[in-house]
Order: C-alpha cells, then structure tokens, then sequence
C-alpha cells in the first residue's frame, strides 16, 4: 500500500513522525510539500533537512503561490491577519507520477479540493488529517459549513488529535467510526536529549540570567506573542500575582505584532522577561530551568509547545480554550486549566502550584506525554490506516 500525504507546509517536529510512518509503512509512505510556502515563510533551508531526513519519500512541489489579501500581493506581512489564498498548478499531474494507493489530505482548504478530485477520479480512499475544535470554528460561517459537510461524503476517514476535534466532526454529522485519534506528537527526544547534556553547572549559569536566588518559581511561556495566545491577559494577571510571590519570575520566548508594545509596557516589571525569537536549537535551556509551563490561549488547536513542556519533565498550566487539555493536563496530577478570560482563575492557577509536589507533577507529564510521543501517535495512524481499509 503506497500512501501519500499531500501536506504544503509543516515545521521541525513533523519530521519524525514522518519518519517513523516511512519506516512502518516500509518505505510506501511519501509526503508532498510547496517549496514556496517554506520561501515565504523565511524558512528555506528546512526544504534541505526534509530531504535529508525523508530522501525519496519527499516529494518538492514548486508551482504553488500564497495570495495575502492583508498585503494585496504574494508576500505574507503579518501571518495574523488578513486571508491567504492558494493558486497552485500541476499538483494532480505530481500526484499521478506518484500513483499513490491511498492519499491523505490537510482540511478543508489549501490542496484539499484538489486533492479530493484526484481521489474521486482515479478511484482511491482519500483521509484527511484535521485539528481544529468547536471553540476555533465557533464562528464559521454556513457556506463553509455547507461545503465541509459536502466534503466529508467521500472521506474514507479522519486522522484527528484528540477529543476536541472529535466532537467538532461529529458535529458535522460524520460517523464516529470515521474519526481516528492520533494525536500530534513533539520532537520530545531532541529537547529530553539536549537538557540531559546539561551539566548541572550550566544549568544553574544559565538560570541566574534570570533569578539571582533559589526562591520562587520560573514560569515559562514559549509561543507567539500575539492575541490569539492569551500573552496579554497574562501579563495582566501575572502584576497582582507577583505581588502575592515577588520572587517569582515569567520568562516569555517567542515574537509577534505584540512583542514591542509588551517590552514597553512592561519596561520596569523586573519578574517579567520578554526574550524575543529564540531558535529552536536553544529553547531546551529555557525548558531545563523552568519549574512550571503556562499557556494561557485564547484559541489553539493542539498546542504542540504542551507536549513539548511535559516531555521536559514541567508541570502545566493552560487554558479551558486549548484543543489538546483534555488529553494531556489532568487536574492535581500534572497541572491545572484556567479560563483566560476570568482573571481570577488564573491568578488562582499560578499560585497553585505554590502548593504542589512540582517533581511529581513534572513525572507525571512525561509519562502522560509518552503516549502522544513520535512512535505511538505514528503507530496509531499507520493502525488506523490499516484496519479502515482492510
């Protein structure tokens, strides 16, 4: 059985699972990709690693353009607003040279049209690999419904990550029979192999950059900085929490359209660190020193930063708005959830863990990430693949 997953842009920790598919479908498993979405996105040289890494089982494709209708044109200026609309050429003709026996598709939107039809031609069961929630497709409106209803008559199956995305396409009337729980996996092996590198020496040189003494708690927040990621509301938060915990600290790695705006805000809070773009290479020292990671989203899919944080051994604390909290944070065992919106319940949330055994919390997240690692969710999907079509 040759299967071909028609994905035009994913990041880092998508390659192993990639791998890992290549290798249980022993060799029959192959991933399109868009060189130019990569181009557009300031990350070029990624299309090098993922040849590297899947040799022939990556397939390049060059005639697909992004229109961003923030910018009116063909480069993307700010990823948060505006709309992208995808123009491709040629993709059925590179699909047909691969002749796959089974494709495997990303949403509703982008290649998924085009994709569908070349399933519908040419005869063969079409999956599609989805993410999104009730809470970020609350606002949908009908015609999109309409036509996603309409596309899920021909889906032999969906490949979701967790109950959240579950409860949305059963919500479009699809069969409960259809819907595969995968889930989406971090590359917790290279953050768990880099932290163990780590001398104590270091670990310690590089946590007084932050916190002088062994008082108080490091919090931890990796991501955009943006409004869809709750940074705001945090930080809102966070000014009557210290009061509370002076000797806490929050360390904020990411970038965004909010970044400026916070660092100015936030100029003489001396617990509150905006460290910017940090590369990914590094951001293990971040999760090595922390003692607890919070994500406070307004609205994500399956925030992969989660599984990352567990796989490093950090208690969690994340929002009720968080695709991926009813499979990995469980209440008084590896953390806690909190409503963004209702400031008290996250002030409560960042002095809760003032009163935790953080070390058994910590043990508890990596062996709940365990069965969201590489291999299981892979295993899942290539078991799901299986049973459906046999």
């Amino acid at each position: 059985m040759k299967v071909l997953y028609c994905n035009p842009i994913f990041f880092e920790y998508r390659l192993p699972f990639y791998e890992e598919l290549v290798r249980l479908f022993k060799g029959q498993f192959y991933v399109i990709y868009s060189v130019n979405r990569y181009d557009i996105c300031g990350k070029s040289k990624f299309c090098k690693q993922i040849k590297e890494k899947l040799k022939d089982n990556a397939i390049p494709f060059y005639r697909d353009y992004i229109f961003d209708t923030y910018s009116m044109s063909f480069r993307m200026k700010d990823i948060e607003k505006g709309k992208r609309i995808p123009l491709t050429f040629g993709l059925l003709r590179t699909i047909r040279k691969i002749k796959p026996d089974v494709l495997i598709t990303e949403g509703y939107f982008q290649w998924t049209p085009l994709v569908l039809l070349y399933s519908l031609i040419y005869r063969i069961p079409i999956y599609m690999g989805y993410e999104r929630t009730l809470h970020t497709e609350r606002n949908t409106n009908r015609l999109k419904i309409w036509q996603r209803k309409l596309f899920n008559l021909f889906f032999s199956g969906f490949l979701v990550n967790g109950q959240e995305t579950k409860k949305y396409l059963e919500s479009l009337g699809v069969s409960t029979s259809k819907i595969h729980i995968g889930g989406m996996s971090a590359d917790a092996n290279f953050l768990r192999n880099a932290i163990t590198s780590m001398t104590i020496e270091e670990k310690k040189l590089f946590k007084t950059k932050y916190q002088k003494n062994e008082t108080g708690l490091i919090f931890l927040f990796v991501g955009q900085i943006v409004e869809r990621k709750g940074v705001g509301l945090l930080l809102q938060a966070w000014r009557k929490h210290h009061k509370n915990h002076p000797e806490d600290k929050i360390l904020l790695v990411g970038s965004g359209n909010q970044l400026n705006e916070f660092r100015s805000k936030y100029a003489n809070e001396s617990s509150i660190y905006l460290l910017g773009r940090v590369e990914y290479e590094i951001v293990y020292k971040f999760y090595a020193i922390a003692d607890i990671f919070i994500l406070p989203t307004i609205e994500d899919n399956w925030s992969l930063v989660v599984p990352e944080a567990m796989a490093c051994g950090l208690p969690i604390a994340t929002s009720i708005y968080n695709g991926c909290h009813p499979e990995l944070v469980h209440k008084d065992e590896n953390g806690i959830t909190f409503d963004p919106y209702k400031e008290e319940t996250l002030i409560s949330a960042l002095d809760y863990f003032h009163h935790q055994d953080l070390k058994a919390m910590g043990e508890k997240s990596i062996e709940l990430e365990k069965q969201f690692n590489t291999e299981n969710c892979a295993r899942r999907v290539y078991e799901a693949l299986n049973k459906s079509l046999s």
